[in-house]
C-alpha cells in the first residue's frame, strides 16, 4: 500500500480564537460568526473592556 506525500509540511498552526475579560480563552464553533456569550462566566460583554475595576 502507497501512502501519499503531504504537499504542505508539519508544524505549527496559528488559529483565530477569542479571549474573554475573565481570562477564558476559546476556539468557536464557527470562524465567522461571532460567539454572544462567553462559555465559561457567562457574560455578554466577553469582547468589551471593563469600565472601572473594583477596589
Amino acid at each position: 500500500m502507497k501512502t501519499k506525500a503531504i504537499d504542505q509540511p508539519i508544524g505549527v498552526v496559528q488559529l483565530t480564537g477569542c479571549r474573554c475579560r475573565c481570562g477564558h480563552e476559546w476556539l468557536s464553533r464557527d470562524p465567522g460568526e461571532k460567539p454572544r456569550v462567553c462559555p465559561k462566566c457567562k457574560s455578554a460583554n466577553w469582547d468589551r473592556p471593563k469600565k472601572f475595576e473594583r477596589k
